[in-house]
């Protein structure tokens, strides 16, 4: 499935998790709703009717955070991340994201805007990945 062409639904989805090993990094993502017309590759949809999986990135030579090269492994800085901007290349993700705690954590916004070179990116589809906080 080339997740490309679908990147704009994930505006207004969510990060779910985040694996950060060596030099490949998962981000597990759940897109805004996808209305059937506009699924015209026929993407097998959540129960939701979002895009639901895994977006992998292999061979990460350069992570930038709030345009600073950052050499520290990517994690859930927060319970839960919204998606504000999703936007990716051949080889490179675009991500800014809005971060939010839930109770009993205290209430935070916290916004981080990342730049991920890799080697190869490819999407995972997973339609009932299962989400904690959903």
């Amino acid at each position: 499935m080339n997740i490309f062409n679908y990147s704009s639904y994930f505006h207004d989805g969510s990060l779910i998790d985040i694996k950060h090993d060596q030099s490949s990094v998962v981000l597990s993502m759940e897109s805004a709703e996808v209305s059937l017309d506009e699924n015209l590759d026929n993407i097998f949809l959540s129960e939701r009717c979002t895009i639901k999986g895994k977006l992998h990135l292999d061979g990460v030579d350069l992570i930038t955070e709030n345009e600073k090269k950052t050499s520290v492994r990517l994690r859930m800085l927060y319970d839960s991340a919204g998606i504000l901007h999703l936007k990716i290349d051949d080889t490179v993700v675009k991500l800014d994201l809005e971060w939010v705690n839930f109770p009993p954590h205290s209430k935070i916004t916290v916004y981080s805007f990342y730049i991920i070179h890799a080697k190869k990116i490819w999407w995972e589809n997973i339609p009932d990945l299962y989400d904690p906080f959903a």
